[in-house]
């Protein structure tokens, strides 16, 4: 085969494969190249369904010898050229077979697809894996979008529905439950969601203090459900309320310093907490097994199994204009960014190997944090460097390793909310990412002062730590906002969009 023909052969592949046999597939046809002939320069294509077959053909150019074409008339029904049609009477005169260019192919499938077809059906398409299952997204239209949450809720809080969406999750993950299994499981989830939405729908009668301990509650109630929901979950509701007799797997104790924002919030290796996060996949084999008494009791733990009630804060990235008015700490979050500069483009040209390291910059809008903070934030990061940039806030390109994954921002646990759309957080004792236990911790620590330390509550209330009431009473408001929706997605497996009608994002 000379050196030129394979060249051009190549590229008549490439055009016969994107312009002839991909667009056949897509319809269920069986193809194949049959021949690839040097002389003439053309390649000879066989199509076959439903009992139905063709032979058809594709030319390097038009600009080819009579002789082939007369010859090649006869083996096949149609030929194609792959590109334009070139004088094309000097060249193939005296045939029958039609000869068009190969971008002119769409109406010959239509008509083999007609008569291959019975009355007003096609021959069946394999499948193959891609076999018909449940979205994995659901997205609510709604002028008020936390309204659409609220009415899905209440939904799973009919045990009816609450079963068929246990059996629904279950057979997606190829898991059986006998009848009794199938009926304490969706239960367990309606009555979950009752206490959850009971908990959560008091705001307009309820002050601070009582927002506080039944958001915590409610929340608590959301994590019932969800590890109800799930197939790997436990069997029923006396299971989760088992590990909740021995408490809620979380203590708090007197800071180094006077404040609630010092106040010490600490993880025991027994409770719901850890049961809960260690059924979201995180270890907890470091979790400490005696509660701290005092502060110098926190010398003899990991570091990471505790944080101040600040340090919480920090990790919410829904009211960091706040944390960062009152507090001079720094904030547990950062916003990724795509790098422009650093990535190479797309060519328009010629194929690229797909890329499995993108830079990407993370911004830290305090400019409180530095290179070594950063190393603290999950997910397979390297090459960490602050850049100069003429925006506000600190810069630090960092290069993303997203092998296996379909982007890079994959290879992140982000943050989404409707308040601030993308954040990586730093994780909570040690290992504990999610978002909504992030959340519950820290109600967790507000309910504690809201009933045991009337003398640190008051203060924030109506005293010298009144500024703290702000700050609380926003992040009650994003918890009222986005866990219901985050609970949702886990409960319902499904990744929940709610917007307004006509809304961009």
């Amino acid at each position: 085969m000379s050196a030129r023909w394979d060249q051009r052969l190549a590229i008549l592949r490439r055009d016969a494969e994107s312009k002839l046999l991909e667009p056949l597939r897509t319809h269920g046809w069986t193809v194949a190249i049959e021949r690839e002939v040097e002389h003439g320069e053309y390649l000879v294509i066989t199509a076959a369904r439903g009992g139905h077959g063709h032979r058809i053909a594709i030319m390097y150019t038009s600009a080819t010898e009579n002789a082939v074409y007369k010859a090649l008339a006869t083996q096949v029904e149609h030929i194609f050229i792959k590109g334009e049609l070139y004088e094309l009477e000097s060249y193939a005169y005296g045939i029958a077979t039609p000869v068009t260019s190969a971008g002119d192919f769409h109406n010959l499938p239509v008509e083999w697809n007609d008569a291959s077809s019975e009355g007003k059906f096609a021959p069946e398409i394999p499948l193959g894996e891609h076999t018909a299952r449940p979205p994995k997204h659901r997205t609510l239209l709604s002028e008020t979008p936390i309204e659409a949450i609220w009415l899905r809720l209440r939904q799973l809080s009919s045990v009816t529905l609450a079963r068929k969406l246990v059996l629904a999750r279950a057979r997606e993950a190829d898991v059986v439950f006998d009848a009794d299994t199938l009926d304490t499981k969706a239960q367990g989830v309606a009555f979950a969601l009752r206490n959850a939405i009971d908990y959560f729908q008091l705001r307009d009668s309820q002050n601070v203090s009582q927002r506080v301990l039944n958001l915590y509650y409610g929340s608590l109630s959301f994590a019932f459900a969800e590890m109800l929901a799930a197939p790997s979950g436990p069997a029923t509701l006396a299971d989760i309320e088992a590990s909740t007799k021995q408490g809620h797997g979380l203590c708090t104790l007197d800071g180094e310093e006077e404040g609630l924002e010092k106040l010490v919030v600490g993880v025991i290796a027994s409770g719901f907490f850890p049961t809960w996060v260690k059924f979201l996949g995180v270890p907890t084999a470091d979790f400490p097994s005696r509660k701290p008494r005092v502060y110098d009791d926190l010398k003899k733990q990991p570091a990471d199994t505790w944080v101040t009630i600040e340090g919480l804060f920090a990790r919410i990235p829904e009211v960091a204009d706040l944390f960062t008015d009152i507090f001079d700490g720094k904030p547990g979050w950062v916003t990724p960014i795509y790098d422009q500069k650093a990535n190479q483009g797309p060519s328009l040209f010629r194929k690229t190997e797909r890329p499995t390291t993108t830079y990407a910059i993370l911004l830290d809008d305090s400019s409180r944090l530095t290179k070594e903070d950063i190393t603290e934030f999950p997910g397979p990061v390297s090459q960490i460097a602050e850049v100069a940039s003429a925006e506000p806030g600190k810069h630090f390109r960092v290069a993303v390793d997203w092998t296996g994954k379909e982007i890079w921002w994959d290879a992140l646990s982000l943050h989404h909310s409707p308040f601030e759309r993308t954040a990586l957080i730093k994780p909570l004792f040690g290992n504990v990412g999610q978002y909504r236990a992030i959340c519950i911790a820290l109600l967790y620590a507000l309910s504690i002062v809201v009933r045991y330390r009337p003398s640190v509550w008051r203060r924030v209330q109506e005293g010298d730590l009144d500024h703290l009431r702000v700050l609380t009473e926003a992040f009650l408001a994003v918890v009222e906002r986005v866990l219901p929706e985050q609970f949702l997605e886990q409960v319902t497996g499904q990744r929940i969009f709610a917007k307004q009608p006509g809304a961009l994002w």
